[in-house]
């Protein structure tokens, strides 16, 4: 391609679509190789086939891969459950989890809360009744009238050997008899020994006696005790076991709820009383938060409502958020918890199907990382305190039955934090064998603009916006060509667009937004954020920024760069200047030897050198020194976007041919002399355009841009404007020799022989190389 003047209908942007009856899939516009790897994700059922999408993505985009997850789900065969936490009668401290179909969680709640309500009225019911009081008042009796002829045969044995037998609170009390009367102490102290020894003999047979009444009775007391516990028990199981084999039932081929219930009514046949009323309670306000705690059902996962596989995504992945927790109550200066305060987290209502997280989110939050990756390799989730995990405080606490898991993960997170974690993190590796990029520019095909457009449609509906019109789509999706700059393609990332969108609404006095108003949205966010460009070009203009715009020049050329501020860039201007003297150093650049230079552009300083040299030395040794600056430039400067006016600027001074100053140019090239694309063209066009237009020095002037850049230009409507009446040009090369006839006049001229065509800017160039050699020859002789 040789130089090519563009016209209007070169760089006039055209879209062609039809808004009305446009529908969409609900799919992320064209992101095939996210569907390929959802598809993927949803098909390998392997726990280390779990998937990173590289990319920014919206919160909407995130949600879209929700829904298209949920479309490759549907005819997944994974089996939901619903998860219960349950007292361990054996050892309260590890609570066990009971797995069942959905909506029997709810099922088992009910049953057991109506148990407890059950047992609450039945027991103090049962234990009050005549039934019971009358089997109790027999053994009572029995046992009684067995005592009492036990003690009378007591009486009847110490009676025999003269003695009297009292029972009291200090013990059994036996006093000898003589003549029928009870002796004192004293009395006793008086008798004859021949007595005393007599009534000794006595006692000690009486004390055998007494003896062997004790042990009776407390056989007996064993025996009615037993008995009456037996009543217990009987009417204990006659309430409980009926209510509980109903529950059994319910849930017969769940082997977890029959264990459990096993327990249950162990526990309540042993602990009856604590259904009855407690009498004489001295404080009764000092109770635990709820009474009977032991009998309640923690649903934990309750997927009763859950039609297709879960898909989550935790918009904040803390510790908690994600892995559960143990809640704690104050109570009485202390903080007490139980298995019914076991909380989920989004991995455990996430199991089954798929938890959506934010990288970044992930890694900043303490320990979620960490767990995570030991909750896939182990397919488990261990419920614990963040604390006690890291062991940074030591204290008593429950440790609940782990849940088994069967989960896949999809991550959402820029590019790097991938390449940290893959080449730093050997479980990353193997726990996420699936990656995709989410491609930030789509094609601006018909069908793809009409989905695209169907997305703004349905966030303006949702949001209860007004909608584009034909036009103002026309608008919009420029601005969404230029983000992306390229002319062809559209922005992916679709909130800058919805961003517009809602700051256009207060713009349009109709109920549809026109091309006007989304034009004057873009326009106000561009001049918020350019005070430091109306600064620059203010500069300019006052001439305290020296750019010339007129005439020609030797060694001099307007270059053009662009200063990114983060979120807003824009394009100016540089004055290049080149000097050339007799040396042997070739092209030394002012801004390398100041260090003032990135690695790219003094990449590009060797290019230039390669280039010269190759074009001129192929018959002589150069011999030549040039410097070459970026003037009133005082910062770091990198690219090589200005080799190609950097090449102009030393060649014009090597020849001495003028330079037009009212065009600029941009474009890298290689050591062949091919012009290369460059980024920001769209800025550095209308930065040039801008500048000339303030200065007054707009008639004629133009930009040189690579030909290889048309396809990115995307230009303001006033500069789409200016070079359709011909005010303002736009030039495109391939070479540089395109640029030197443009910027020179001068045909570039031919090698032929041992030379250029005689009159071309080359031979210019050569000729004044020669004399250059020969004059440091002649020198080199002379010495």
């Amino acid at each position: 391609m040789a130089i090519r003047k563009l016209n209007y209908d070169d760089v006039k942007v055209e879209f062609d679509f039809d808004v009305e009856n446009i529908d969409s899939d609900g799919f992320l516009v064209y992101q095939k190789r996210i569907e390929l790897a959802l598809e993927k994700l949803s098909s390998i059922a392997s726990f280390d086939h779990n998937l990173y999408i590289s990319g920014e993505l919206s919160r909407d985009d995130k949600y879209t891969v929700i829904e298209m997850l949920n479309r490759f789900a549907q005819n997944s065969k994974t089996q939901l459950y619903d998860y219960c936490y349950v007292n361990n009668f054996k050892n309260p401290k590890e609570p066990k989890i009971i797995k069942l179909k959905p909506s029997q969680g709810k099922e088992f709640v009910k049953c057991m809360d109506d148990l407890v309500d059950y047992l609450i009225k039945s027991v103090p019911r049962i234990f009050d009744s005549k039934e019971y009081e009358e089997k109790v008042q027999d053994v009572i009796r029995h046992y009684d009238e067995i005592n009492k002829k036990l003690y009378e045969d007591l009486q009847k044995k110490a009676n025999e050997l003269d003695f009297t037998v009292k029972f009291s609170q200090m013990g059994i009390v036996v006093n000898p008899v003589i003549a029928g009367r009870i002796i004192t102490e004293r009395e006793y102290a008086g008798l004859s020994d021949d007595i005393k020894k007599s009534i000794e003999e006595k006692r000690k047979e009486l004390e055998k006696h007494i003896d062997e009444f004790l042990d009776k009775t407390k056989e007996l007391e064993k025996e009615k005790q037993e008995k009456l516990k037996k009543i217990n028990d009987e009417m204990s199981l006659f309430v409980v076991s009926p209510k509980i084999d109903e529950i059994r039932n319910k849930f017969k081929d769940n082997p977890d709820i029959e264990e459990y219930l096993d327990e249950v009514e162990d526990y309540t046949l042993k602990n009856i009383s604590i259904f009855l009323p407690q009498k004489n309670q001295q404080f009764p306000f000092f109770n635990m938060p709820m009474k009977y705690t032991e009998y309640k059902v923690n649903l934990f996962v309750d997927n009763s409502q859950t039609r297709d596989v879960p898909v989550v995504y935790e918009e904040n992945p803390t510790y908690y958020n994600v892995f559960g927790k143990l809640e704690k109550q104050a109570y009485f200066g202390a903080f007490i918890t139980d298995f019914t305060h076991i909380i989920s987290g989004s991995i455990h209502k996430a199991n089954g199907g798929y938890l959506l997280l934010d990288a970044f989110s992930v890694l900043v939050n303490p320990g979620v990382w960490d767990t995570l990756k030991k909750a896939l390799l182990s397919k488990k989730s261990v419920i614990e305190e963040w604390s006690e995990k890291y062991g940074i405080i030591a204290s008593e606490t429950l440790k609940p039955e782990p849940i088994d898991l069967d989960i896949k993960v999809v991550l959402f997170g820029p590019e790097y934090i991938y390449d940290i974690l893959f080449s730093y993190d050997e479980e990353f590796k193997k726990l996420f064998k699936i990656k995709t990029n989410f491609d930030y520019s789509i094609p601006k095909e018909k069908n793809i603009a009409a989905k695209y457009a169907a997305k703004i449609i349905e966030y303006c509906k949702k949001n209860n916006l007004k909608i584009p019109s034909k036009e103002g789509f026309e608008a919009l999706f420029k601005y969404s060509s230029r983000i992306v700059e390229d002319r062809k393609r559209l922005w992916a990332y679709t909130d800058d667009v919805l961003d517009i969108v809602r700051e256009a609404q207060t713009l349009s006095k109709n109920d549809h937004l026109g091309y006007n108003e989304i034009k004057l949205a873009i326009e106000e966010r561009k001049f918020l954020k350019s005070l430091w460009k109306e600064k620059i070009y203010e500069m300019i203009q006052r001439g305290q920024i020296i750019i010339d715009l007129k005439g020609k020049r030797v060694g001099q050329i307007n270059g053009l760069s662009v200063l990114d501020l983060g979120d807003f860039s824009f394009g100016r201007p540089n004055k290049i200047v080149a000097r050339t003297y007799l040396g042997k150093e070739g092209v030394v650049s002012v801004e390398r030897e100041s260090k003032l230079s990135g690695r790219i552009f003094d990449k590009s300083s060797f290019i230039i050198t390669g280039y010269i040299n190759g074009t001129y030395g192929f018959n002589k040794t150069l011999s030549f020194s040039a410097t070459l600056s970026f003037e009133q430039s005082y910062s770091m400067i990198d690219g090589d976007s200005a080799s190609v006016a950097e090449v102009l600027a030393v060649l014009s001074a090597l020849s001495g041919v003028e330079l037009k100053q009212n065009l600029a140019i941009t474009g890298s090239m290689d050591q062949n002399g091919t012009v290369q694309p460059i980024g920001g063209v769209n800025e550095k066009v209308e930065g040039f355009y801008e500048v000339c237009k303030i200065t007054g020095n707009l008639e004629g002037a133009g930009v040189v841009i690579p030909s290889k850049n048309l396809d990115n230009l995307v230009l303001d409507d006033e500069v789409e404007d200016a070079i359709k009446k011909g005010i303002f040009h736009l030039y495109a090369i391939d070479t540089i020799d395109d640029a030197i006839e443009i910027f020179t006049d001068l045909k570039a001229g031919k090698r032929v022989n041992n030379g250029f065509e005689k009159g071309s800017f080359h031979y210019l160039v050569d000729r004044k190389l020669k004399r250059i050699n020969d004059m440091l020859r002649r020198e080199n002789q002379e010495e």
